[in-house]
């Protein structure tokens, strides 16, 4: 009999104080007890991503799954953080077929609870991502997933030389943005805030973009976006961060859209309604979870085309921070320095150690 000892960092209410509302629970599973077609997965990295903290504030007003986490003196079911992250199967059911010892998946649908070091699932739960590296499995089911979907969701006749003008350009969507725009041959401008410095800036040309403009030029009444896209129509506005809205709308070509994704900016979209009129504009929202809900079958599409940009070498994961959870450690103040972090140091994945 093997008991593995778990720790998850769990809430019972929403709220925007994590210190108060995060804790950790512990729990433990016997792989003697798994049922036939379940697997038992350990958990190799999990990112910490807005959205993660967004749903604990209660930003997303969608209850949260209740997750019994262990199979021995099995908790009360209570809410995992967590929606994204890489896992290692280490036992399987005797009638799973479809997944063996060793692989890397990551799970299908959002609110699966990630951030904790072993879990629980079956089959229908998971994508097997066995074909990347662990630092690409990672992160890929949140921000490449939503560049790739976000650029083929609203224009289906894209043609060579088009453009995408996205805000937050040092963001890790639009820096995949920006990449997966390259192999269409699109092309991409970049709004970043201003003070940014050459080694960002050089980085997202590296990446693929075409221009990076700083925030006060961009905004800057006088600015003439046909300066750099001699003619070429802008047919996509890209809105992660709520800046520069009104801009982002005037630069956009007749039959343009303006999609907004998350709900981090938490900006009011405003632009004068003649340019939606004369321009015939579309105001548009992405959302990943809804589209994952919606057609799980898309995201697997989805993850599976970009493994194979990957392994193609066409797209590059995109840099993080890595922080590490060490056995004896408390999981939740490991994630809670984290969060912190990320105010600093940018997006954070925390990597499980043995």
């Amino acid at each position: 009999m093997t008991i593995y000892k778990g720790e998850a960092v769990t809430f019972e209410e929403y709220g925007k104080d994590l210190q108060k509302i995060l804790h950790t629970t512990k729990f433990e599973i016997d792989s003697t007890k798994l049922t036939k077609n379940q697997i038992l997965l350990k958990t190799i990295a999990s990112p910490i991503n807005p959205a993660d903290i967004g749903q604990i504030g209660g930003g997303y007003n969608d209850a949260e799954p209740r997750t019994d986490l262990g199979n021995v003196s099995p908790n009360k079911p209570t809410n995992v953080g967590g929606n994204e992250g890489v896992f290692k199967i280490i036992e399987v059911g005797s009638e799973v077929s479809d997944f063996k010892v060793g692989d890397l998946v990551i799970p299908l649908l959002p609110k699966f609870g990630t951030w904790r070091n072993y879990a629980i699932a079956k089959s229908k739960d998971l994508i097997n991502v066995s074909k990347l590296q662990i630092d690409q499995a990672a992160t890929i089911s949140i921000n490449p997933s939503t560049a790739y979907q976000i650029i083929h969701q609203f224009i289906k006749d894209w043609e060579s030389g088009e453009f995408i003008i996205q805000n937050g350009g040092t963001s890790q969507v639009s820096k995949y943005v920006t990449q997966i725009a390259k192999i269409y041959n699109l092309k991409v401008i970049s709004i970043v805030r201003d003070g940014k410095s050459e080694k960002d800036l050089e980085y997202l040309k590296e990446l693929g973009a075409t221009e990076v403009i700083p925030e006060s030029e961009f905004n800057n009444e006088k600015f003439d976006i046909t300066k750099y896209t001699n003619g070429a129509k802008v047919r996509l506005a890209l809105n992660g961060v709520g800046t520069s809205i009104p801009n982002l709308v005037k630069s956009l070509s007749p039959n343009g859209y303006l999609a907004t994704y998350g709900v981090v900016g938490g900006a009011t979209i405003e632009y004068d309604s003649r340019l939606q009129l004369f321009k015939n504009l579309s105001t548009v929202a992405f959302w990943l979870t809804s589209n994952t809900y919606k057609n799980p079958n898309f995201k697997i599409e989805t993850v599976n085309k970009l493994i194979e940009l990957y392994n193609d070498k066409k797209i590059r994961d995109v840099s993080y921070n890595k922080i590490y959870f060490k056995s004896g450690e408390d999981l939740t103040q490991v994630l809670l320095k984290g969060v912190v972090d990320t105010k600093t140091h940018g997006k954070q994945v925390i990597f499980y150690e043995d």
